[in-house]
């Protein structure tokens, strides 16, 4: 263990007393202090309870919920293949919640504190035989406990952003044990082994594996596509020739943007123009206050009422061509984002502006969109697809005149859309690639 690690290990000892103050920031940080607080006895009154000594244990670490939905068809296919296995699922932030229904686990909660005695103790209680990271997020302490106590560890989907912090300074320093403790890891593309083993990982523990998200995200729309139009979420009706565009995920950033080009649009549209645009903001979080918010944006810039998703079809149906741009639509739901693309002729992703990072810009792809976001992002797969031509990097003050050109270029929107949906076919076989790297993990070593 390094100096740094066990300065680290006192340090979050004596931040104890503290953590109800952090908690006190917001509900979500309040939720996220009391779940780790009280993890280590969770995970060991449940072993206690429906731990099968006979059946293999494979503990899952996310961040949030994009690591583990990324990790969705490597657990389906190791259970297709175990299918005795038990799943413990831990993860950072309460967002994971919207996905762990998919993942099935036979427990799901916070991971310990980072302390060597609460680490060790879940571990112990609930004897994994394997412990596997999606995408990031190796902590020191928990990696520490598992490699003394000789459970195999590895990462999938894993990625490190050029930016990131951990590649720096302390940060860094901090982490080169957690990854140097990995026995496998799967990473997306060949482009990030070289920042793995800046972090510490052993060379001969790395494979390219690709990225399972892409397989999940192709599966997810064609679901949607192939969804009964009883039963699929759908938008109100168009008038032909209007030109749609989704946008996901939005922060506050974003929608300023967005609905600040859509005014300039207006404002600039020539008599008798037939490539109206129509905006469809689905919210990060789309609570009251979004609404709120994204409702006085546009009744400053349009001088319209937004309409709302929970609303209904406005009375009258789509308006008549030539009538101008149709009010923008709130999506004010969640859980249906894949069905909103199949409906639509360009894609937004949020959090390139502003907000926390940029969301997944793989399922618009997936569903054959153009996808556009702004220039502040640090995701491999987004950095490709600029690369290539499938998607476009838009500074704020330029996102009038590029809506313009895509609205009335359906060519280059084909296209474009074609080019995305082959990028994302092309990432098949991750699942599979990464589905065996852990099982050869619960393969390799029985836990002490």
């Amino acid at each position: 263990m390094s100096l740094l690690e066990n300065l680290y290990n006192v340090a979050v000892n004596a931040l104890r007393p503290l953590l109800p103050a952090f908690g006190a920031a917001s509900p979500k940080v309040s939720a996220a202090v009391e779940g780790r607080r009280a993890a280590a006895g969770d995970i060991v009154r449940w072993a206690e309870r429906e731990r099968d000594p006979f059946r293999p244990l494979l503990w899952l670490h996310g961040s949030s919920a994009g690591e583990l939905a990324g990790a969705i068809p490597v657990v389906d296919r190791v259970r297709a293949e175990r299918p005795d296995l038990q799943l413990l699922v831990s993860y950072s932030s309460p967002s994971a919640e919207s996905v762990l229904d998919e993942l099935a686990a036979d427990y799901a909660g916070y991971p310990p504190l980072e302390t060597m005695a609460a680490c060790r103790e879940a571990l112990e209680g609930s004897r994994p035989d394997a412990m596997v990271f999606a995408k990031l997020d190796a902590w020191p302490a928990l990696t520490r406990a598992a490699a003394e106590l000789e459970i195999p560890l590895g990462m999938i989907n894993a990625t490190v952003r050029p930016s990131s912090s951990r590649l720096r300074g302390p940060g860094r320093q901090l982490l080169v044990p957690s990854y140097g403790r990995l026995d496998a890891v799967g990473a997306v593309s060949e482009e990030e082994i070289e920042r793995l083993e800046l972090l510490g990982t052993r060379k001969e523990a790395i494979q390219v594996t690709g990225d399972a998200s892409f397989e999940r995200a192709l599966e997810r729309v064609d679901r949607a596509r192939r969804a009964s139009s009883a039963t699929r979420h759908r938008l109100p009706d168009r008038t032909p020739g209007l030109v749609r565009l989704c946008a996901g995920s939005t922060w506050p950033e974003d929608e300023r943007v967005l609905v600040e080009a859509a005014a300039v649009l207006v404002a600039s549209r020539p008599t008798g123009a037939d490539d109206d645009l129509e905006l469809i903001l689905v919210p990060h979080e789309p609570d009251a206050s979004a609404m709120k918010r994204i409702r006085d944006l546009c009744l400053e810039h349009l001088g319209v009422e937004p309409r709302l998703w929970s609303a209904g079809p406005a009375p009258g149906g789509a308006p008549s061509r030539g009538s101008g741009m149709p009010p923008p639509l709130i999506v004010d739901a969640v859980g249906f984002l894949a069905e909103l693309y199949l409906e639509c002729d360009l894609a937004w992703v949020g959090g390139g502006i502003g907000g926390e990072g940029l969301h997944s810009v793989v399922e618009p792809a997936a569903a054959g969109l153009p996808v556009l976001f702004g220039p502040v992002y640090d995701r491999w797969e987004a950095r490709q697809m600029v690369q290539r031509g499938i998607a476009v990097e838009a500074e704020p003050d330029l996102v009038p005149s590029i809506l313009s050109g895509l609205s009335g270029d359906p060519g280059r929107r084909a296209d474009m859309g074609a080019e995305a949906r082959r990028y994302v076919e092309s990432g098949r076989g991750a699942t599979a690639a990464s589905a065996h790297l852990v099982v050869d993990l619960l393969d390799e070593k029985p836990a002490t």
